[in-house]
């Protein structure tokens, strides 16, 4: 990407960018894999932070469905430079696919930092909804996990999901 364009990007509205980049996703995923990689943090997080929530406004289900997208999630669940873990996690209920269920645990035991005021531990409970709709049985078994987890909030989370679903869609898991 030119400087040109990634200042252009920069510089648009949340309502700019809707119009101009609705039906190019690809170029804002391009974008943001650029900025994660630059060493200026605290330009990074501002950025991050603004495309990550810009994507949660323009993603549309075939992102959601589209598996190359995954990896892109993936980056960023582990990515401890921006602060929308809680947005990546509702992307991942959204999605409930089989290939993110061990990033979806990792995210749900995840710490971080800046969440330390989050009494409620949103970031566990969406992802314990994610792997509630995956409905595997490895979900189940993350989700066992977690119901075994230190704090009593995300151990209920997780037995109200383990109580909700069957865990039964083997033919879906065994693809991947």
């Amino acid at each position: 990407m030119t400087t040109k364009e990634r200042e252009m990007i920069l510089n648009l509205s949340y309502q700019e960018l809707i119009e101009n980049f609705w039906n190019e996703s690809q170029i804002l995923i391009k974008f943001l894999r650029e900025e994660q990689k630059k060493n200026d943090k605290l330009q990074s997080i501002r950025i991050i932070d603004k495309l990550i929530s810009l994507i949660m406004i323009i993603i549309e289900d075939y992102y959601l469905e589209d598996d190359s997208f995954n990896e892109l999630l993936i980056e960023f669940a582990y990515d401890k430079k921006h602060h929308n873990h809680e947005d990546l996690a509702f992307l991942f209920e959204r999605k409930g696919s089989p290939k993110l269920i061990d990033c979806v645990y990792d995210l749900a035991i995840a710490e971080f930092e800046y969440m330390e005021y989050d009494e409620f531990f949103n970031i566990a409970r969406k992802c314990t909804y994610a792997l509630g709709y995956t409905n595997t049985p490895k979900a189940k078994e993350k989700l066992e996990l977690l119901a075994k987890n230190k704090n009593k909030l995300i151990r209920e989370y997780a037995i109200k999901q383990l109580n909700r679903h069957d865990f039964t869609d083997k033919d879906v898991e065994e693809q991947y």
